[in-house]
């Protein structure tokens, strides 16, 4: 009997957000005898966590497959592939695919976390660059045609006030791939690198960072961080994690990076913080509600730096991505524990 593997990663607008042709014989040829691979060429309609809905010829496809790679997976999908075995998500947010009946099944689940590190780690450095060079400052005032070489260089400026990353303090708010990568980078700068993660104990705790606490060390480092990224998954734990007292909590002039998910940031606090110069400023790649309305708030703060959910874009995604499915086809084959297991009662 033909086993099957069934991809749909397709956006006929979006080649970042398509699976290469490439990739697919790669996968075919990994997998050997006995196999089918088919790509489903249909459009989808996607979030950072996933297909939205689910048409018909994919649920047709799925449905004695074996293994299914995709953009998340909904219930619909789910309850239709009676083979699945395996299904792995492009993407590494995994709330949305993470329903009652995927949480209680033996379904393998895989997702990309550590394919995104490095975009994502070096957009949290532009961001911090952005902020540190008061590139916002310039980008305005170049707008304007205003040469504001005096405003820049005058007392309480942000250039006066620092001017330089290396030797300031980056506090990473969940330590996984991408804090990892971004901690490395940072350091590498001369910046002094502190982490909270869900535990502090870490048998790999590179030289690097100076400290990394358990969740309970979260004010210590809010207060004492000059840049502050939110690095952490979303999960039932975290969201609203960011609320009115750890605001409250950072230091006065940090900047605040969300690289995770909007859902982890309570908007009002973070807003009022930033309207009355608390905070130095904000870059959000993630949003509550996405595509962003044209009536949000976050438009208007000019101490803001908005992007639409791109901070893990990159042109050399699909080489890890293919690398990540390929590992995992060997160990499938063979039995073995697969890498990037997702952990259905954690939550990511």
């Amino acid at each position: 009997m033909t086993r099957r593997l069934v991809v749909w990663m397709y956006a006929e607008d979006a080649p970042l957000w398509t699976m290469p042709d490439q990739a697919v014989e790669e996968i075919r040829s990994a997998l050997g005898e006995g196999w089918e691979v088919e790509s489903v060429r249909v459009p989808l309609d996607a979030t950072g966590d996933g297909a939205r809905t689910t048409p018909p010829e994919v649920i047709a496809a799925v449905r004695d497959a074996e293994i299914y790679c995709g953009w998340g997976i909904r219930p619909q999908l789910f309850e239709a592939a009676r083979s699945l075995r395996w299904f792995h998500s492009g993407a590494a947010g995994v709330r949305a695919s993470l329903f009652g009946a995927m949480r209680v099944s033996d379904v393998i689940f895989t997702n990309s976390a550590g394919a995104y590190s490095e975009p994502l780690a070096e957009h949290a450095l532009a961001a911090i660059f952005h902020f540190s060079r008061a590139l916002d400052v310039a980008v305005r005032a170049q707008r304007e045609a205003r040469w504001v070489q005096r405003d820049l260089i005058a007392a309480g400026s942000p250039l006066q006030a620092g001017g330089e990353v290396g030797g300031s303090t980056l506090g990473i708010v969940g330590y996984g791939g991408t804090g990892r990568t971004l901690a490395r980078k940072a350091a590498a700068l001369g910046m002094k690198v502190q982490a909270v993660r869900r535990t502090a104990a870490d048998p790999e705790l590179p030289g690097h960072l100076s400290g990394c606490s358990p969740p309970e060390g979260l004010r210590d480092l809010l207060g004492t961080s000059d840049y502050i990224v939110l690095a952490a998954p979303e999960t039932a734990a975290t969201r609203k994690m960011i609320g009115a007292d750890e605001v409250g909590a950072m230091k006065a002039g940090a900047v605040f990076i969300n690289l995770s998910r909007g859902s982890l940031v309570d908007d009002a606090p973070l807003i009022a913080a930033l309207r009355a110069g608390q905070l130095r400023g904000a870059a959000l790649d993630v949003f509550r509600t996405e595509p962003l309305p044209p009536d949000s708030p976050w438009w208007e703060l000019e101490n803001v730096l908005v992007t639409p959910h791109v901070g893990g874009t990159s042109g050399h995604f699909w080489r890890r991505q293919t690398g990540l499915i390929l590992r995992n086809v060997g160990r499938y084959l063979a039995g073995r524990r697969l890498e990037n297991l997702v952990n259905k009662e954690a939550g990511y």
